[in-house]
Parts: C-alpha cells; structure tokens; sequence
C-alpha cells in the first residue's frame, strides 16, 4: 500500500477506540474505500478479520496494526 494512503488513512481514523468491531459496511467508511476493495483486501491478506457464522468481522485495533506494518516495510 502506498505510504500517502496510509498517512492520509491515519489522519482520519484517530475518533475509533481499538476495541471496536467493524463489518466490510461500517470498516469501508472508516478507511474512505468501498466495501469491494475491503473485499480485495481480505482476499489478498492486507486486513485481518474473522467470521462468526456468516458474519466477517474486524477489529479495529487489528486492521490499524497491520496497516501499520505495511507503512514500516
């Protein structure tokens, strides 16, 4: 991921604690980008997230440490 994406998506998360859980509709928003590219992220293993049932979930102090990392590589 390019570091201006990353820089531009951390100026704008800072208002969510990261104990909350997201669904792909309430992560989209956060990261400015469509639920099909949250989509294509999971797909190519950039966001971590888990299933219960058939419900894909994220926690949001996991996507930011692992956007994080892609910014230190």
């Amino acid at each position: 991921m390019p570091p201006a994406i990353i820089q531009t998506l951390e100026k704008r998360v800072t208002d969510s604690t990261s104990d909350d859980v997201d669904t792909i509709k309430t992560l989209a928003p956060k990261l400015h980008r469509s639920p099909r590219t949250i989509q294509a992220w999971m797909k190519e293993g950039k966001l971590p997230y888990f299933k219960i049932g058939k419900s894909v979930l994220f926690r949001w102090g996991d996507v930011l440490e692992k956007l994080n990392a892609f910014r230190v590589n």
